[in-house]
C-alpha cells in the first residue's frame, strides 16, 4: 500500500516548478499573510442572487490589519437600477468596514452611459456611495465635465462633482 501512494504521489508531483505569483508585499511578508492569483470574489444578498463580483489578477492578504491588496481589480454590482462597474491597477479592501479603495488608471461607469475616469476612488458596497478626492473627468455621450472631488451614489444615481467644475454640453 506504501508503495503505491509514494507512486501515486511521485506521478502526480509537478514536473516543472510552479511559478509564483508576481505580488508586490511592499517588501514585508509576516507568518500568516496568504496570496493568491486570478482572484474571484463574489457577494450575494439574502435571496442568494449575486449582488457584488470582484476580480483581480492577484491578492495578498494581511490577517494583522485585515486588509486585501489587489492588482488589476475589477469591481462589479448587479442590484436592478444600480449597475456599477469600476477597474483600477490597484484595490485595497478593508476587512472591517467591507470599504473598497481603487487607484490607478480608474475606469467606472456609474449610469448604462456615465464613464468616471480618475486616480483613486473609495467605494462602499453597503451604502453605494464613491467617493473621491482626486482630479476626475466625466463622459456622457460627447458631453464632459471636468473637475476635483466627488460624491456619487450608486443607489440614487446622483453625481456630485464637488469644486473647481468645467464642461461641455454638445446638443
Amino acid at each position: 500500500m506504501l508503495l503505491v501512494l509514494t507512486a501515486l504521489v511521485w506521478w502526480s508531483w509537478p514536473q516543472h516548478p510552479i511559478s509564483l505569483p508576481p505580488i508586490d508585499w511592499h517588501g514585508q511578508i509576516h507568518k500568516g499573510d496568504q496570496a493568491a492569483e486570478d482572484v474571484v470574489m463574489r457577494q450575494y444578498t439574502a435571496a442568494g442572487k449575486l449582488d457584488l463580483l470582484a476580480t483581480a489578477q492577484t491578492a495578498y492578504h494581511v490577517p494583522g490589519v485585515d486588509q486585501t491588496v489587489l492588482s488589476q481589480v475589477a469591481v462589479e454590482r448587479f442590484k436592478p437600477g444600480q449597475q456599477t462597474h469600476l477597474r483600477a491597477d490597484q484595490g485595497l479592501v478593508d476587512g472591517h468596514s467591507q470599504r473598497i479603495t481603487l487607484w490607478g488608471n480608474v475606469v467606472g461607469t456609474l449610469q448604462p452611459d456615465t464613464r468616471l475616469l480618475t486616480e483613486r476612488v473609495y467605494y462602499d458596497p453597503q451604502t453605494g456611495i464613491i467617493t473621491s478626492p482626486e482630479p476626475l473627468r466625466l463622459e456622457r455621450g460627447r458631453d464632459w465635465m471636468t473637475g476635483v472631488g466627488l460624491w456619487a451614489s450608486v443607489k440614487t444615481q446622483e453625481v456630485d462633482i464637488l469644486h473647481e467644475v468645467r464642461g461641455a454640453y454638445i446638443p
